[in-house]
């Protein structure tokens, strides 16, 4: 991706539990979901119910101008649905604190502090859980750079590949959703 490309991305601070593997460009071809973690499938429920709910987000809308309330009723129905999945995926999703670092990430892909140097243009595999929300993704990057840090650790730059659409937009509502939460934070700390 060419750096003009990569800055069209909106770039925020997260808070992730973020896992990696390195893998060869091989096994991308190979397997285009990457498959390198063994997960559970509860791991991957809160981003499935949340394409499903991007695909039916133009129903809603047609449901809401026809019958508002039915669109309630669903949309409490869904709320429903969506709680008791945080409630099953919250246990999967149980990372320890001192898993969890914060990275800065954009829907192209993502800068973190490693113990490793890791060559650019190795491929990886990563596991991104959003704590915050119960989501986890499991996705394929490239590196872009690893700089050696004054304390010995590694800043290192990657991008993803082969992001398929429906993750391309769970990530981007969990960095929209990210900065609303700073956005009511700041604001409460003026009040």
């Amino acid at each position: 991706m060419q750096d003009q490309d990569r800055r069209q991305f909106f770039r925020i601070d997260q808070h992730i539990s973020l896992e990696l593997k390195v893998i060869s460009e091989s096994e991308i071809s190979d397997h285009p979901k990457p498959s390198q973690f063994g997960v559970s499938p509860n791991f991957l429920l809160l981003s499935e119910l949340q394409q499903m709910d991007s695909a039916n987000a133009q129903l809603m809308r047609k449901v809401t101008e026809k019958d508002p309330t039915l669109a309630s009723v669903l949309n409490i129905i869904n709320e429903k649905i969506e709680r008791i999945a945080q409630a099953i995926a919250s246990e999967e999703m149980t990372v320890s604190h001192a898993a969890i670092q914060e990275v800065n990430i954009s829907e192209g892909g993502l800068q973190f502090t490693s113990d490793a140097q890791y060559t650019a243009g190795a491929y990886f595999s990563m596991k991104l859980v959003f704590p915050d929300s119960c989501v986890g993704l499991i996705l394929y990057a490239t590196c872009l750079r690893s700089t050696p840090q004054a304390d010995g650790r590694f800043q290192t730059s990657a991008e993803f590949v082969q992001m398929p659409e429906n993750c391309r937009m769970i990530l981007a509502r969990q960095i929209f959703e990210s900065q609303a939460r700073q956005r009511k934070q700041e604001a409460e700390a003026r009040n």
